[in-house]
């Protein structure tokens, strides 16, 4: 089975070096001396958050034929900051062999205290199925991007109704001078009226107690960025989690927890990702690769929980020709272990390993493979323009584009230890359709897609986020 796993990642790395550009030698001469560096717009980011995603520096001297590339990089790196709606750079003459930067932002607005509406569901259309009010969960997200302007993030959750929340995350991604070493803080509770107990015909099962909970989560975590480079990040977490289980939820599947109403264990987890897309919320262009290795039990708090499991994906996004575009991502996930309760099981169907035309079903299995892909037409290329009335950029100035979409998405979840294994498990699964995909600030994608799956169903889906 590891050996599988091995072979997807290897197969996935091969993709990665075969279709990755290879760099061009720079010529020698004539060389360019960056004079200056002049910043505008930023009336809360501090300049060293800025001049950190910048590929040079004051002082710099850098072959003049490589200056529009590390220009454009340097662009690309600030706008995948998410801290800004536009970011323009320009260079201008000022000497013999010498340039100015330029580097104009437009800030987005920071603090958000967002309204919670959402179902108890994976997603919407699990909900809409059945379409209970009593599911919904409300209250209020309190987000602060760029908290002190130095790119920290504060969020703050209260949320009431079907399940209750409580949760205090903070991140800051530069503790040291260097700017290569972060640091993040997150802790909450979680009270659920219902869970899933298990999956029967690839459906969640579900049990609730009326007005007693089944289900208490109470989590902390610490985590650890380094990122020595400009598009390369590792990420450290340890995570303690402590759960109070309802006993019946063992009666009704005994592999739930084995036996065990509290619940305590510590997770180690490390990421390791490289992101060279142009636009992250919605790349047209460039490339992303993660690995993920995550250890669940380290034998110190509860002994009987053992767990590993291994995660990666590969996206890769072509420019064709004039408004053609193409993507597409492969993904492979294993978990090895015997030992799998039941409540920390999360296979196919959830973020990130989703097959278009499966929304609404559940796999689980020891080993899960995914190819995602579509073929994309440029309706209505980027367009720029001003609300009238509202003076301020953050807001006034917006953009938006139009896609449509050829999809064709393929997965296989092995599971040979289930006795009995459900219709989907072991089986090629694969949908097809049309979409169109909104794009415009703020990170806003709203994706209409209709699908064909390899059961032959036909459904149409509602998402907001990029499809790859």
């Amino acid at each position: 089975m590891f050996r599988s796993f091995i072979l997807s990642l290897f197969f996935i790395l091969s993709i990665h070096s075969f279709l990755q550009a290879e760099n061009g030698k720079e010529s020698s001469i004539p060389y360019v001396t960056i004079n200056k560096i002049i910043i505008t717009g930023n009336h809360i980011t501090k300049n060293k958050i800025i001049l950190r995603e910048l590929e040079v520096k004051q002082g710099d001297s850098i072959p003049w034929s490589s200056l529009n590339h590390k220009i454009i990089a340097s662009r690309e790196n600030l706008l995948n900051c998410r801290l800004f709606n536009f970011v323009e750079i320009k260079s201008e003459y000022a000497g013999l062999r010498k340039v100015n930067l330029k580097v104009s932002v437009i800030e987005r607005w920071y603090v958000w205290p967002i309204p919670i509406l959402s179902v108890q569901d994976r997603n919407f259309n699990v909900w809409w199925e059945q379409k209970k009010l009593n599911r919904i969960n409300y209250g209020v997200n309190l987000i602060v991007n760029n908290f002190r302007g130095r790119m920290e993030v504060l969020n703050l959750i209260l949320q009431n109704g079907y399940n209750k929340t409580f949760q205090i995350k903070w991140t800051t991604p530069y503790v040291n001078k260097n700017q290569t070493w972060g640091l993040g803080f997150r802790g909450g509770i979680v009270f659920n009226h219902e869970t899933n107990y298990a999956v029967q015909n690839n459906k969640l099962l579900f049990f609730g107690q009326g007005k007693d909970f089944v289900k208490r989560n109470y989590f902390s975590e610490i985590s650890f960025s380094y990122r020595p480079l400009f598009r390369k990040l590792n990420i450290f977490f340890l995570r303690y989690e402590h759960y109070q289980l309802s006993d019946s939820l063992e009666k009704l599947n005994p592999a739930y927890a084995y036996n065990q109403t509290n619940f305590s264990f510590l997770t180690f987890k490390y990421i390791y990702k490289q992101d060279f897309r142009d636009f992250a919320p919605y790349p047209l262009n460039g490339y992303y690769l993660e690995i993920n290795f995550q250890k669940t039990g380290l034998g110190i708090i509860n002994k009987k929980v053992d767990q590993v499991s291994a995660f990666v994906a590969y996206d890769k996004y072509l420019h064709l020709k004039n408004r053609w575009y193409y993507a597409f991502n492969v993904s492979s996930k294993i978990v090895p272990n015997r030992y799998r309760p039941y409540f920390l099981e999360q296979g196919l169907g959830y973020p990130p390993l989703t097959l278009r035309g499966y929304e609404l079903y559940v796999i689980n299995g020891m080993w899960t493979n995914i190819f995602r892909s579509n073929l994309k037409y440029e309706l209505i290329p980027k367009h720029i323009f001003r609300i009238p009335y509202l003076k301020s950029d953050t807001f006034g100035k917006v953009f938006y584009a139009l896609y449509a979409n050829i999809i064709f998405d393929a997965g296989y979840v092995m599971n040979r230890k289930q006795p009995n294994p459900d219709p989907l498990t072991n089986k090629f699964l694969y949908g097809t359709g049309l979409g169109i995909d909104y794009v415009t600030y703020y990170d806003t994608v709203v994706r209409f897609e209709y699908i064909l799956n390899g059961q032959g169903q036909t459904h149409f889906f509602v998402s907001l986020v990029a499809p790859i």
